[in-house]
């Protein structure tokens, strides 16, 4: 019977464990965003109308899809630039790239925006990107033409995979 209590007192504090190092990648997260995202996409990710578009329950569903998953952190690598359509409403503006935030910072802000702005549109199967995964998708480097072809790639896929 002990062994079972010690079983699952070390099952908890693995537990628990992750649970901080899930809080803490979070906040980090939060502070990239609101340093660098929040001036366009607002504090609570749901862009200005006409010019700059929402990431609030809009860009879940993209991790579905792996190249979603590289989408997604090659926009905040590289940037974007030209016309998109997000919920409705047509953008034709600027992203600039982030090219000065680390690995595990894109991983951190894409995380945080995936989990607290996107949580119902994740699949079940969510698993968060990592720093190792991030640097893997920027290796090298995209222009704006090549983000945008991305994104367009990764919509018709998303619009296949629904139909």
């Amino acid at each position: 019977m002990a062994q079972q209590t010690g079983g699952t007192g070390v099952v908890l504090l693995i537990l628990l464990l992750g649970f901080g190092t899930t809080l803490k990648a979070s906040a980090a997260g939060e502070r990239i965003f609101a340093a660098n995202c929040a001036v366009c996409h607002q504090g609570d990710g749901r862009g200005v109308a006409g010019l700059y578009p929402p990431v609030t329950e809009s860009i879940g569903s993209y991790v579905a899809l792996p190249q979603g998953r590289a989408y997604l952190v090659r926009v905040v690598s590289f940037g974007l630039m030209g016309p998109i359509s997000a919920h409705g409403q047509s953008y034709d503006g600027f992203m600039q790239p982030w090219t000065r935030l680390s690995d595990e910072e894109i991983a951190q802000v894409l995380n945080y925006v995936l989990t607290n702005f996107n949580r119902d549109l994740l699949p079940k199967d969510f698993a968060p990107i990592s720093g190792a995964e991030a640097k893997e998708l920027r290796a090298g480097h995209l222009t704006f033409e090549q983000v945008h072809a991305d994104r367009e790639t990764l919509m018709k896929a998303l619009s296949s995979k629904s139909n």
